[in-house]
């Protein structure tokens, strides 16, 4: 599992994580685990 920083959230139900080096990480809301989607926040 990656972890990082919220860089952007959609309401597609998608959204790009910072993940330190450089790189935005794609993920679905259907991989978030412990938490619903809507309660992501970006940063």
């Amino acid at each position: 599992m990656s972890e990082g920083t919220i860089k952007r959230l959609t309401d597609k139900g998608f959204g790009f994580i910072e993940n330190g080096s450089g790189t935005d990480l794609f993920f679905h809301m259907s991989a978030v685990e412990g938490v619903r989607y809507e309660e992501l926040r970006e940063g």
